[in-house]
């Protein structure tokens, strides 16, 4: 062998060695690149999305309006009694009113029998009578309105009956969507853990594996100097024969170094990359267990995530629904409470037009007095004058106790209605709060279900071009490898030239 055929046999080596490694270097930087995107990656994601969402997207338990709101409705129910009893004392002024309006009558037929001496008191009780009548209308009309404010309170019972309906079915469902979530995460976390921990266990391999590399500086210092040694002595016209021996043995000595340095290369690379290896055979394996327990069509049990998902948007979808339900149902909520106020205001209005005819009927009552007391001929209607009275009496007592209930229920259920409205106006903002949560809830599942559907087809924990990386790496090793059995048969051809 001349200087000329070894310098160019130690060049190729090198030019192999440079070109091997350059390529090594620009692979396991892609192949720590950690964030690419994966369908493992994007459903591990997800997953953990819909665990957050649940928990954080959340106001905590739906109002207990049952439990908020039964101490106001026990409250009305109170004035509900005492209703009852306004509707008693109307009913008293309305018979006294009866009473009076058939004592007037008999009074006038006894006046008319006494002649022109009867006409005065017979004028008298004639105007009695009228006023009987007009308190009996009265009187008739404050029950009708009675009867419509109790339609108006019924009302609002039967609203917020539906109120209370709604909410508990929206706490119902919510309950339900929560556990079948709990259930589902405690079915599949773990082994996305799991998984997700043996994929993340090959990015310290390749770390390590690639640490290797840090020799190449050493060992390409080393083949440059042997280039070197043997472009010297190429350039030598004449070198003699112990120059080239001395030449070439120096040569041999860097390249014994080189190529133990390039065997514990070997060695530790192959070492390191094997455990890659084993890694990603072992998450392959666990990948397809993963696959054939929460993504196929044949998934035992309640494992199957598509499945999964599917019902538990069905439940969210109803519960979203059920909001609308509750919308619907108290949207006139505010508006009875309102009417409920007005209409216990006209009953106090109607009641007021009562006050004028009984100022009216103790005056003819006095008239009646008065004219019996100076008129012999009508002494015998002494009696009806003092029955008569005594009705008097007795209604303006009742309309005293009218006047009392009313101005007490007005007074009472306005504040309590309008603290009502207040209170359930901001239950109500809360409740849209959470409407709009389960809704995001709702879209985070809903892309959840599209990746699950996405992951069903192509299930990958390493990026596609992973693996065909890491076949690149195992043909660098092989060559690296091959490359040092070409050095060490350079070598031995240096030795035997020595030995010449």
């Amino acid at each position: 062998m001349n200087a000329a055929s070894a310098l160019s046999q130690i060049k190729s080596i090198n030019s192999k060695f440079d070109s091997i490694f350059n390529q090594l270097e620009s692979l396991f930087p892609q192949l720590e690149y950690h964030n690419q995107q994966t369908s493992f990656k994007e459903l591990k994601d997800s997953i953990s999305s819909i665990g957050i969402s649940a928990s954080s997207k959340s106001s905590g338990n739906i109002t207990d309006f049952s439990t908020k709101y039964t101490p106001i409705f026990d409250k009305l129910n109170e004035k509900i009694k005492d209703l009852k009893e306004l509707d008693k004392m109307i009913a008293e002024v309305k018979e006294d009113s009866e009473q009076m309006e058939l004592i007037a009558l008999n009074a006038m037929v006894i006046s008319v029998k006494s002649g022109e001496k009867g006409q005065a008191f017979s004028k008298i009780t004639e105007n009695l009578q009228r006023l009987s009548k007009d308190m009996f209308v009265y009187s008739d009309k404050l029950s009708g309105e009675e009867a419509h404010l109790l339609e108006q309170i019924n009302s609002l019972k039967s609203i917020f009956s539906g109120i209370i309906d709604s909410q508990r079915s929206i706490s119902s469902k919510d309950s339900d969507c929560n556990s079948d979530i709990t259930q589902m995460l405690s079915s599949v976390t773990p082994s996305v853990s799991e998984l997700s921990s043996k994929v993340d266990s090959i990015f310290p391999a390749i770390d390590r594996t690639k640490s290797v590399l840090t020799n190449k500086n050493q060992i390409s210092g080393g083949l440059s100097s042997v280039t070197q040694i043997l472009d010297d002595l190429n350039s030598t016209n004449s070198a003699s024969h112990e120059e080239l021996t001395a030449a070439f043995k120096r040569a041999l000595d860097l390249i014994s170094q080189i190529s133990t340095s390039l065997t514990q290369l070997c060695s530790n690379f192959a070492g390191n990359w094997q455990e890659v290896i084993e890694i990603m055979e072992n998450a392959d394996t666990m990948r397809m267990d993963f696959e054939s327990r929460f993504l196929n069509n044949h998934a035992f049990g309640n494992n199957n995530l598509a499945r999964l998902v599917s019902n538990i948007l069905e439940k969210y979808k109803a519960m979203i629904n059920e909001f609308g339900n509750y919308q619907m149902v108290q949207k006139d909520l505010a508006g009875t409470c309102q009417n409920i106020t007005s209409r216990a205001k006209i009953i106090y209005t109607v009641f007021e037009n009562l006050r004028p005819v009984m100022s009216r009927l103790h005056h003819v009552r006095i008239l009646q007095q008065i004219e019996v007391s100076k008129n012999d001929a009508i002494k015998s209607v002494q009696d009806s004058v003092t029955d008569m009275d005594n009705l008097i009496n007795s209604a303006n007592a009742s309309l005293d106790g009218i006047q009392e209930i009313l101005e007490s229920f007005i007074q009472e259920t306005g504040t309590m209605l309008s603290n009502f409205v207040l209170s359930i106006t901001k239950d109500n903002e809360n409740m849209v709060m959470i409407r709009n949560e389960k809704e995001l809830i709702y879209g985070d599942l809903t892309n959840s279900q599209g990746i699950i559907s996405s992951a069903f087809n192509s299930f990958a924990v390493f990026p596609d071009d992973f693996q065909k990386k890491c076949v690149l790496v195992q043909q660098n090793l092989q060559d690296v490898m091959r490359l040092n059995t070409e050095l060490s048969s350079f070598a031995n051809e240096l030795s035997n030239e020595i030995v010449r």
